[in-house]
């Protein structure tokens, strides 16, 4: 467990375990509630395939056995999580990377993120790739200040989203 001082509010920073599962689904479920709305225009609200928002704990659970789940904590509560699947040799995924919208826009996100690159060059990863909305320029801009590059774009998912793709080694 590392710990994390943020304005002298102590985080712990940890891998996940089983009994975590709740808590991270539903955290997912409140961080990704805005991001399945394509556009904020209440009138033409249309919805975009967002699997986030619906993801059984199972799915959370098979992570958290087959992949790198990390948390940061409030005292006893999750506030952010991500997570880390190599998808090739040295190549990791990072996924459902979430902070409670009301611990957003603190330097939670980033804290959480600089644990997880630590992680993954115990690893010795040598990239780590994601896929994001391209539509959401608070997203663009955290992402390229970690230090992502956005290779490609498309639109599979019902909006514009990008490959991002940062090294480690």
């Amino acid at each position: 467990m590392i710990a994390a001082v943020n304005e002298n509010i102590k985080y712990d920073c940890r891998q996940a375990t089983f009994s975590d599962a709740e808590a991270i689904q539903n955290l997912m479920q409140q961080a990704f509630a805005d991001y399945a709305v394509k556009n904020k225009d209440k009138k033409n609200k249309k919805k975009v395939i967002n699997s986030a928002l619906r993801e059984h704990l199972e799915d959370i659970k098979a992570d958290l056995e087959n992949n790198i789940v990390m948390v940061l904590n409030d005292g006893d509560k999750i506030i952010a999580s991500l997570r880390l699947e190599e998808i090739r040799d040295k190549r990791y995924l990072l996924k459902r990377f979430a902070v409670a919208p009301s611990y957003q826009n603190q330097g939670l996100g980033t804290m959480i993120f600089q644990e997880a690159v630590e992680k993954l060059k115990e690893e010795n990863a040598h990239y780590l790739q994601l896929y994001s909305s391209l539509e959401n320029k608070k997203l663009v801009c955290f992402y390229q200040g970690l230090g992502f590059n956005c290779l490609e774009t498309d639109n599979k998912k019902g909006y514009e989203r990008g490959l991002w793709i940062k090294t480690i080694i």
